[in-house]
């Protein structure tokens, strides 16, 4: 199914127990507009808060030429323009290595690492809604419903109900994204569990 940001919106109304539906998302009406100006803050904080499999993505680092500004890293890396949140730094055989991210005195975010080259797996800004998972498109309609609750319906228990449910349905995204994918290691283990079984 290919969502939409007026079905994101009728999902976080729903949520708020509101039987009025959003047809465009340019309407005038007060819950549009208060949909409107959290969307794309809780679209990129939902993005943040998990490691979803549609939005993961690799890239190899690009050195500012910098000395980091960190005495324990050697190389300092542009931090990538669509990078929601940077989630490991591999080598090129793929084995994980330490990095931190920092603010250069430009305001740029970077990030500092101990080899070169240094390959960013990371989570990228995704705004195109016909691209989002069922079970993204759910948390953030319950997301949206909690950050909106107040301003819609005057209501605290639903803020709180809302961002509790987006809480458990974390959880559970977290369950159906890694049964999507299991490295080789993961599999030894499994055999071996089940052999000395």
């Amino acid at each position: 199914m290919s969502y939409s940001r007026a079905f994101i919106y009728n999902v976080a109304l729903n949520c708020l127990a509101l039987s009025a539906t959003v047809q465009n998302i340019n309407q005038t009406d007060a819950a549009t507009t208060v949909l409107n100006n959290f969307y794309e803050t809780a679209r990129d904080q939902v993005l943040k808060d998990f490691d979803w499999n549609f939005a993961n993505t690799y890239r190899e680092l690009t050195s500012t030429g910098n000395a980091p500004k960190d005495p324990k890293y050697m190389y300092e890396f542009d931090y990538p323009n669509e990078c929601i949140q940077a989630r490991e730094v591999l080598d090129k055989s793929g084995e994980c290595v330490k990095f931190s991210v920092a603010t250069a005195l430009n305001g740029q975010q970077v990030i500092y690492a101990n080899i070169s080259p240094a390959i960013l797996r990371y989570t990228r800004l995704v705004s195109k809604e016909a691209f989002f998972s069922a079970d993204f498109v759910l948390a953030l309609g319950t997301y949206l419903a909690g950050l909106c609750a107040l301003a819609i319906t005057g209501s605290l228990e639903k803020e709180k109900n809302n961002l509790q449910k987006y809480q458990f349905m974390l959880n559970k995204a977290k369950y159906l994204n890694a049964s999507e994918g299991v490295s080789i290691t993961e599999k030894e283990l499994l055999n071996t569990w089940i052999n000395e079984r």
